[in-house]
């Protein structure tokens, strides 16, 4: 039943083209590449930015008296937050509206209480911030400034048994070393949001370089909040509430809400992405492989939902997991690179388990469908059962 409707909701209304994709004159592609881009909505550039004051990103295409009213909210807002910056000797350069900033004005060895306030509410606006010149840091202070946010966990978050079987521990097990050589190249090069295969995916991660390459090796984010407010009205309807299966190898291994409800600021994000998604639960596997091509056509062909990060050496990167994906650029062979990544834990049990949180307030969490043995074995391993 619930294919047979998806299956009709689908042909009949997410996948016809609309707004500028629409058929004019001799055009006549359907594909949703009219223009160059991915099918959208006339206001999608103006949409991200106009969510930070909570607008109305639709209204503002038919009334230009709204659009100019919220641009001045948009600007005065930025305008007072700098100010209030000031005064713990931070500064922010976005690098674009919606997602990304680089902080100025702080040593992440010897943060203050007040810095750490606002760079907390600078990483809940802007998904993932940016740090500068901490090549000084040591490996015990990357960790101190990590907890001042969440707990810290291994590789792969809650996952401690299948990091002591996939990495080399040492006397410093939560600091994951990712060295990239010649003869040993490596690269995440896959749009994903961190261990979305666990039942319990990591909160975000603390990402240090320690050598960067003379060219190449950037990260790009996309912001999934933006992925969710963009999609036709109708295809929101019809995902609310669906889950989505998730995995490593083609397994199910457990299922999480499409729609993903932030427990900190309670804004919706698209949680899929293709390096884990196996499929959309109960739905056709055609309709299902068809509808997530769809999304992913849409949410990574959308450069206003993204932002491109230029390492140096010294550089940091923190991302909040619940509400961005990332993509590590893999441009830099022959060069060496060295990163070390500290993974943050949400410490509340309930906030950390995804859900979507339906209009009357109740939370549907996700669900694990095999055993922790199973979760804890390796790709390509044998099964324990």
């Amino acid at each position: 039943m619930a294919g047979d409707i998806g299956r009709q909701t689908c042909m009949s209304d997410i996948f016809e083209p609309r707004d500028m994709n629409r058929l004019q004159g001799r055009q006549a592609r359907t594909d949703g590449w009219v223009g160059g881009r991915a099918d959208t909505w006339l206001g999608h550039y103006q949409e991200t930015p106009a969510s930070r004051v909570g607008a109305d990103g639709r209204r503002m295409v038919g009334d230009p008296e709204y659009a100019a009213d919220v641009a001045e909210q948009v600007r005065e807002s930025d305008e007072t937050f700098a100010a209030r910056l000031a005064d713990s000797g931070l500064r922010v350069e976005p690098l674009t509206p919606g997602i990304g900033a680089v902080i100025h004005g702080i040593d992440l060895a010897r943060p203050t209480d007040t810095q750490v306030d606002h760079v907390r509410e600078i990483f809940l606006a802007r998904k993932v911030v940016f740090f500068r010149d901490q090549g000084h840091i040591s490996s015990d202070e990357q960790m101190a400034f990590a907890k001042r946010f969440a707990d810290i966990g291994l590789a792969y978050g809650r996952q401690h048994k299948l990091a002591e079987t996939t990495q080399t521990l040492d006397d410093q097990p939560e600091v994951l070393k990712l060295y990239s050589n010649e003869k040993r190249p490596f690269s995440a090069s896959n749009w994903h949001s961190d261990v979305s295969w666990s039942d319990r995916p990591p909160l975000g991660s603390l990402l240090l370089s320690r050598k960067a390459p003379p060219v190449g090796g950037d990260t790009m984010f996309a912001d999934s909040y933006a992925h969710w407010d963009a999609l036709n009205p109708v295809l929101k309807e019809f995902l609310e509430g669906k889950r989505a299966l998730h995995g490593r190898g083609g397994r199910d291994e457990v299922a999480h809400p499409v729609c993903r409800t932030h427990p900190v600021t309670g804004r919706m994000a698209l949680y899929v992405n293709p390096t884990f998604t196996n499929s959309i639960e109960g739905m056709d596997e055609a309709d299902s492989a068809r509808l997530l091509a769809q999304l992913y056509a849409k949410m990574y062909s959308t450069p206003e939902y993204m932002c491109r990060y230029r390492w140096y050496t010294g550089s940091v990167a923190m991302w909040d997991n619940r509400a961005c994906q990332h993509y590590a650029v893999g441009d830099f062979w022959p060069h060496e690179r060295k990163m070390e990544r500290v993974t943050l834990v949400d410490p509340d049990p309930e906030d950390e388990l995804p859900f979507w949180q339906d209009a009357s307030g109740e939370r549907h969490y996700s669900e694990r469908l095999v055993t922790e043995t199973e979760m804890a074995t390796p790709v390509g391993a044998a099964r324990m059962d």
